[in-house]
């Protein structure tokens, strides 16, 4: 990867909003390596945390928003940890991820935005992760309806897939929680 160090590239607009949104500072980061070191999905990744950071810095908007590095994070923190700067890696992934939603590179990044959303919904609704759930939200908000459609029963019949969701106790509490994070993320 050779990229020029031009002016453009150090002050792009790509750097500054994602410092904006998540509340980073990314000239900290000399790319001492220690997040990469600890990370556990590192060996799985083409582009390793500081690495990912460096593209940032650097204003290489497209090759940071398709990597798989931001969607084959674990969220362990484990990179937070390992920080002498003490850059919060995993919210500037989170703020990676957000942007993918508005500008789609490939069709990897779309697949993973809405089996990440339909996650989350699942959770918000239920307060908990159910298959069918997970299933039904993300076949529906990805176009692909029958996905799976062969295989549900043979896993129903074995009692290895509930067909209702189960709703936790007291799921108000938790929808109050979705809620505030929406608020203060602006959305």
């Amino acid at each position: 990867m050779r990229t020029d160090l031009t002016d453009k590239a150090l002050h792009s607009e790509f750097r500054r909003k994602v410092e904006e949104l998540s509340g980073q500072n990314l000239s900290d980061c000399y790319q001492c390596g220690k997040c990469s070191g600890g990370c556990p999905v590192e060996p799985d990744v083409k582009v390793s945390p500081n690495r990912l950071i460096r593209m940032v810095q650097l204003g290489m908007e497209a090759e940071a928003l398709s990597s798989d590095s931001i969607w084959h994070c674990a969220g362990c923190c484990t990179c937070n940890g390992r920080c002498p700067m003490g850059i919060d890696i995993v919210r500037i992934k989170d703020v990676l991820r957000s942007l993918t939603k508005n500008i789609h590179y490939g069709r990897g990044s779309l697949e993973a935005w809405t089996f990440y959303e339909s996650f989350l919904d699942c959770v918000r609704n239920f307060g908990r992760l159910t298959e069918i759930g997970l299933m039904g939200g993300y076949n529906i908000n990805s176009g692909w309806i029958l996905t799976n459609v062969k295989k549900a029963p043979w896993f129903i019949m074995r009692n290895k897939l509930g067909i209702s969701p189960h709703t936790i106790k007291r799921i108000d509490r938790l929808q109050r929680v979705f809620k505030r994070i929406e608020e203060i993320e602006g959305k």
